[in-house]
């Protein structure tokens, strides 16, 4: 099952100039001492392809895949209805979820958007979070680690189970 964060789709946003900002939110919740690349494609076909616009505008946008450069982790962005949707679901890593969190976190930003959903309560026990309050919640303690090692350190912060195995004092593998 994938899991998926959306928010309103307030207008056209181009996702280019977002990639930083995304990349420098995931560093900041993850603890990175350097920022990662992230890379920006469609899906066309079935089939990764080079984007010819980044516009994120409408249903007519294509599906756009969000990736850390050189890494099998990435998020599918769409726009079904009013919505910006992000999907993880590919790897289902915590590296991923954070990668969609910090994505989130970068377009509701840019958007002005004060709440992002999350319906299946995934990152947390409300359906609609704050941007702020999402990369709280997400931030690991620390600098300097390793994204892979920073993005294990979030057992127990995601998923309802997790939660409420690490709530009861139970040990989460």
């Amino acid at each position: 099952m994938p899991i998926d964060l959306y928010l309103d789709l307030r207008g056209p946003v181009s996702l280019r100039p977002l990639l930083p900002k995304a990349a420098a939110v995931l560093a900041e919740m993850l603890g990175l001492a350097e920022v990662p690349e992230l890379t920006l494609h469609a899906l066309e076909g079935g089939q990764r392809v080079s984007v010819t616009s980044d516009e994120l505008r409408d249903e007519s946008a294509p599906l756009f895949l969000i990736s850390l450069a050189d890494e099998p982790e990435t998020v599918s962005v769409n726009v079904p209805g009013k919505h910006v949707t992000l999907i993880m679901g590919a790897q289902r890593s915590n590296l991923e979820y954070a990668l969609g969190a910090a994505i989130a976190v970068a377009l509701a930003r840019e958007l002005g958007v004060s709440a992002i959903g999350d319906d299946w309560r995934f990152f947390g026990d409300e359906v609609l979070v704050s941007p702020h309050e999402l990369l709280l919640r997400l931030k690991v303690v620390g600098e300097g680690h390793g994204y892979r090692d920073a993005a294990d350190q979030l057992n127990g912060r995601l998923g309802r189970e997790s939660r409420s195995r690490t709530q009861t004092g139970e040990t989460v593998e």
